[in-house]
């Protein structure tokens, strides 16, 4: 049977869906856009495409619709293929991901930590609207950033069930204390803000936390010390033994006011004003010292 007039093939040579020409795309991005209509005296919203359906209607029923006919099929035709090259990205994302998933499962049996196994399959989100994508670290180069802020925050942990240990103050929830006010409290709150700050699958959750709390508490005081000091020494940051932080009521001022610091800073750097890695470490100077 003959194809009609106006209508294109979706599919190239051998079967395989061809690629959306540039008119097609543009034409699907602004069918996509929304605009305001009024009808019957009210405004709602819709998409471009919408507003040509019910103008080839009005149209239809007045008169000729061939120019709304001519874009309506070149839509369908574009739509058509864009459904079918999204269930292709649909499909190649759940072959990679069952890939993904028995690479996982053997190097569990190798003995491998599952968290630190990359690519993971809990990183490939697939999507029926826009097929696949990758929300996490692809190898141990992407990892390295990662794994720097778990040590960090794990760090600051220990380094909390430490200053708690050495005070006289009660824990949290144990008293009328402010948490400001309570040992552990600064090293507390930059746990956490590491932690927020990680991909959702190496963040702890609360239940996480207190487990994890809960391990360094069961170990004796000089055990507390020596650890927490070997922590900060292999990350390069040696610290005395028994060295504390401040409570949050003293640090949390200072970090506001670096956080300051930091934004003028590079305000001045995008205006070009600071260029110099000497201004910029003078400048830095002298704005902390403040």
């Amino acid at each position: 049977m003959a194809r009609k007039r106006g209508n294109r093939p979706t599919t190239g040579k051998n079967g395989e869906n061809r690629e959306l020409t540039q008119f097609e795309k543009s034409l699907l991005k602004e069918a996509n856009r929304t605009i305001t209509l009024r009808s019957d005296g009210r405004s709602q919203e819709a998409t471009l495409s919408e507003a040509v359906i019910r103008r080839l209607f009005q149209v239809a029923t007045n008169g000729s619709p061939h120019a709304l006919g001519h874009v309506l099929r070149n839509l369908n035709d574009a739509q058509a293929l864009n459904q079918a090259l999204i269930r292709e990205k649909v499909a190649e994302g759940e072959r990679i991901k069952q890939r993904l998933q028995q690479r996982l499962d053997q190097a569990v049996l190798e003995g491998a930590d599952p968290v630190w196994v990359v690519p993971h399959p809990d990183d490939l989100v697939i999507d029926e609207e826009d097929g696949w994508t990758m929300t996490g670290p692809m190898d141990e180069e992407d990892l390295k950033p990662i794994r720097r802020r778990v040590t960090m925050r794990n760090i600051f942990l220990l380094q909390s069930v430490l200053e708690e240990r050495l005070s006289d103050a009660p824990r949290l929830g144990e008293s009328d204390v402010p948490a400001v006010e309570t040992a552990g409290s600064t090293s507390q709150v930059f746990a956490t803000l590491l932690n927020d700050n990680l991909p959702q699958r190496f963040q702890l959750t609360v239940t996480g936390f207190l487990f994890e709390t809960m391990r360094y508490q069961r170990l004796t005081k000089r055990e507390l010390l020596k650890t927490t000091r070997m922590a900060w020494a292999a990350i390069g940051q040696p610290l005395p033994r028994g060295a504390i932080l401040p409570p949050w009521s003293e640090a949390g001022p200072r970090v506001e006011h670096m956080m300051r610091v930091l934004q003028d800073v590079l305000g001045q750097m995008r205006a070009g004003t600071l260029t110099s890695e000497r201004d910029i470490a003078e400048k830095l100077g002298e704005m902390l010292r403040r």
